[in-house]
């Protein structure tokens, strides 16, 4: 039965095509394919070139940044994820997710241009004049934002928090101090949050508050970066009740890492598929003892295994953003979110230390996209939750409701 193989079914033996037993585990629909493509375009045509003269002089241009958001926005890309009646495309998690895996192919959070999302989450949360107040002037492109949940004590468990609210007639008075802030440099207004009482509670606290201290813009192993991360103080900072936004502000937070956990897997595939591009080019142009350096096991081996282990990073993400499409439990793709972070963030830094082997001394230079790579990717098993959480966070949901949700 040349061309057909027997699959097993419930009436016996069936006969199924070749064709069909190849169809793609996972296939983008063609809205997100021509999305990924025009973004990869973009990163290519206008961010590379920006990205070149960050490692020259070492520094980012803040109008070279604000250049790349207006092409990024008149091209469609800008505030995609946010709802039609904003201004925005609603875009699905799936095409989020398409849209960052690109921008993980430029350096230096430049990809951030073109993966311009606005506050979905809060959006979600809010109520309309919180919406109209705060909102509408991202979506007009006149202000941005920036959550502040991380303390000095309290990182990834975010129960551990001690910035607090108190209740002082119709207003709050917050204080507490905030760390790793990113995009403290140019929010318009933060998203605090802080105990309420027995509860989390998430409050809007515009960036000219008088009780909004900036301590300090530490540098950082990936500087120079798109944005900055601030220490900050919130001293006797008062807001009014309206600025409080109404749903739990543990929910909020997870509903916002479960997004971001995402990004950082998206990212990370692009980064490595570009690394493995690179390194598989210089492999094959690169000649030590008579031969390409791509005809030796000692390079072939390390590039199958980087190859192998994106196709699996790349599944594992959009299948937890199709499971966050779909609206079900939001636990179980908080757990798929943490089960992609955790892989990706984890493949990526292998891939990086792969490939700058590859590249040898080059790899090794200050100017290098590997060397940048290298020193950018180490974050992402830190921020928006350790690897160790991720584990935590996967442990505990497989003791509670088994393997089955998270794989099916």
């Amino acid at each position: 039965m040349a061309g057909h193989a027997l699959c097993a079914g419930a009436g016996g033996a069936r006969e199924v095509s070749k064709v069909e037993a190849v169809v793609p585990l996972f296939e983008l629909p063609d809205d997100v394919r021509e999305l990924k493509a025009r973004a990869r375009a973009f990163v290519e045509r206008e961010i590379w070139p920006i990205e070149d003269k960050v490692a020259r002089t070492e520094e980012i241009d803040l109008a070279d940044v604000a250049m790349l958001r207006r092409k990024a926005k008149a091209e469609g890309f800008s505030m995609l994820n946010m709802p039609a009646r904003l201004g925005g495309k609603d875009l699905s998690m799936l095409g989020q997710v398409g849209i960052e895996e690109e921008a993980g192919r430029a350096t230096n959070g430049l990809g951030f241009t073109v993966a311009d999302r606005g506050p979905r989450e809060l959006v979600e949360m809010a109520t309309e004049d919180q919406i109209q107040r705060f909102v509408a002037p991202i979506m007009r492109g006149e202000a941005r934002e920036a959550w502040a949940v991380t303390e000095p004590g309290a990182g990834s468990d975010v129960s551990g928090i001690t910035t607090a609210a108190v209740k002082d007639g119709s207003d709050w008075v917050i204080n507490g101090e905030k760390w790793f802030v990113t995009d403290a440099d140019t929010s318009a207004f933060f998203i605090v949050l802080a105990w309420a009482g027995s509860e989390q509670s998430l409050f809007l606290v515009r960036r000219d508050n008088p009780g909004v201290k900036f301590i300090r813009f530490p540098h950082f192993m990936h500087d120079p970066y798109i944005s900055k991360h601030a220490e900050m103080r919130f001293v006797d900072c008062r807001v009014q009740d309206a600025d409080r936004v109404p749903a739990s502000g543990d929910e909020g937070a997870k509903a916002w890492f479960t997004a971001e956990r995402l990004f950082i897997a998206a990212r990370a595939c692009g980064t490595a598929e570009r690394l493995i591009e690179l390194a598989r080019s210089w492999a094959q142009e690169r000649v030590a003892y008579g031969h390409p350096i791509a005809d030796y096991q000692g390079v072939q081996f390390p590039l199958a295994d980087s190859l192998t282990e994106l196709a699996a990073a790349r599944l594992l993400t959009y299948y937890a953003a199709a499971e966050f499409d779909r609206g079900g439990d939001a636990r179980i793709a908080h757990g798929k979110a943490a089960m992609a972070k955790l892989f990706a963030s984890e493949m990526i830094a292998r891939v990086t230390d792969r490939a700058l082997q590859i590249f040898g001394g080059r790899g090794f230079m200050q100017e290098h996209v590997a060397n940048r790579y290298y020193r950018e990717v180490r974050v992402d098993r830190i921020w928006e939750g350790t690897s160790e959480i991720q584990r935590l966070i996967i442990a505990r949901g497989l003791l509670k409701r088994g393997p089955a949700p998270y794989v099916s």
